[in-house]
């Protein structure tokens, strides 16, 4: 691979819609509800949470390869730490940068908009840090899908909106939690595929607390109540919907297929769970469209 081509590769490019995800459904909201909008401010948004992301993911490498989580019977993709593709100063210093990059835009925001996101952006960033990080790691605590619940769903919702409102109307925490929801069931995925190498790297997730069938049964029951919000927010607009009815087939899919793949097949239900967090926002977002336009 071109050095290029490992970072981008390392960053986890797949991954990173589960921030676009609620940010654009955050700006679509906001465009439609708000008094006014700004793009300089929605670009801010989207780049500061872009940049918080790709240090998680760094920092999840480089943390998790300290503690000897990621050892040779990973189940996952490859990371470039255990091929020694790049060296671990390496992975730190780019994750450092982008934690960096992603406070200065977010004082950048603050300053433009509201001193009240200053606790959003210390929420952000103790999360990113304390993700995989310290002695007791929320990814290690069973505390994982509880975390992503709220930085991907009501904190980046509500969070959004404010920076272009001013003000959280109740009705944002249908897409909220919508968003949310379906961020943990990632989550899940991901940590229900690494019952087995996490209990040999002393990694304590949701899933082995609970076991891979009950685990299977609240990705199940995340992926019905975000449609159940998509639902909840349509009445409160008094919202027809149309390109979210699309979803309800995908959805039926996915929760088949939880229960059948096993291992490695896992990977793709993961992926194809980050396409399904994408494409709710992107319906959503269609619905609401048709109201303005």
């Amino acid at each position: 691979m071109s050095s290029l081509h490992l970072w981008f590769h390392t960053i986890r490019p797949q991954t990173l819609w589960a921030s676009v995800a609620p940010i654009l459904l955050s700006q679509v909201l906001a465009y439609q509800l708000a008094g006014t909008f700004s793009w300089v401010v929605a670009l801010l948004i989207f780049s500061c949470g872009i940049s918080l992301q790709i240090a998680v993911n760094l920092g999840n490498d480089y943390f998790d390869h300290l503690k000897g989580i990621d050892g040779p019977a990973r189940l996952g993709p490859t990371r470039v730490i255990q091929k020694n593709l790049l060296s671990l100063q390496k992975i730190k210093h780019v994750f450092l940068s982008f934690l960096t990059l992603g406070i200065t835009l977010g004082i950048v925001l603050v300053l433009l908009t509201y001193w009240q996101l200053l606790t959003i952006g210390i929420i952000c960033i103790i999360a990113v840090l304390a993700y995989s990080g310290g002695s007791k790691p929320l990814a290690s605590t069973a505390l994982g899908e509880f975390a992503v619940f709220w930085v991907f769903g009501p904190i980046t919702i509500l969070g959004g909106f404010y920076a272009q409102a001013g003000e959280l109307p109740n009705l944002l925490w249908f897409p909220a939690c919508q968003m949310g929801l379906l961020s943990a069931a990632i989550m899940l995925v991901n940590n229900i595929r690494d019952i087995p190498t996490d209990s040999l790297a002393n990694k304590f997730t949701l899933p082995q607390a609970i076991g891979a069938r009950p685990a299977q049964h609240l990705y199940s029951l995340s992926l019905l109540l975000s449609f159940i919000m998509i639902i909840g927010l349509a009445s409160a607009l008094s919202l027809q919907l149309l390109f979210s009815w699309l979803l309800l087939p995908l959805l039926i899919v996915l929760i088949r297929m939880i229960y059948r793949r096993k291992g490695t097949e896992l990977n793709r239900q993961l992926i194809q769970t980050a396409q399904f967090n994408l494409l709710s926002a992107v319906c959503l977002s269609a619905d609401l469209f048709r109201v303005i336009y």
